[in-house]
């Protein structure tokens, strides 16, 4: 019994070995493939969300998820600093994209994008602002108190649920 472990032991071990070596396992190490910078910055189908001149010399395009608290970080401490000192002074156009990771966070993006006007963004800095508060309990609960302090009244919640098929 004992030979016999040790033998499956040696197997799975020369295995693994054997593994560690092939292509297909190599590549998933080193992650995806480069994606061009081109495909990257290029539009996507809605309406892009951008602060700073179109004619700045550098584009900074974020791909955040409203649920997520490393971007809500971002967006809380870091972003100001980074708009005043560089956004604010031409250098810098800051494009933000949503990536939602999960339901929540696809929720919020179309909250924040039926605002319309101007005032996603703005909306979109608040849900970040907030997010602790709207993503704990009820999550409808706090998005539509987040959607009433932005003006939002019970209909165009309710509209807007309806065009989406929520």
């Amino acid at each position: 019994s004992l030979l016999l472990s040790t033998g499956a032991v040696a197997l799975s071990l020369a295995a693994a070995w054997g593994l560690s070596g092939s292509p297909a396992l190599a590549q998933r190490r080193r992650g995806p493939a480069e994606v061009p910078v081109a495909e990257l910055m290029a539009p996507g189908p809605l309406p892009e969300l951008s602060v700073g001149s179109a004619a700045a010399p550098i584009t900074v395009v974020e791909y955040a998820s409203l649920s997520c608290p490393h971007c809500a970080h971002f967006h809380t401490t870091v972003f100001p600093k980074l708009k005043e000192k560089y956004v604010d002074s031409g250098k810098v156009r800051f494009v933000f994209r949503e990536f939602p990771l999960n339901d929540e966070a696809t929720a919020a993006a179309m909250l924040a994008r039926c605002a319309g006007d101007g005032k996603t963004l703005p909306m979109t800095g608040g849900l970040f602002d907030k997010q602790d508060e709207w993503m704990a309990g009820d999550m409808r609960a706090g998005l539509y108190k987040i959607a009433q302090q932005a003006g939002f009244t019970k209909d165009d919640i309710r509209r807007s649920s309806q065009q989406l098929g929520l």
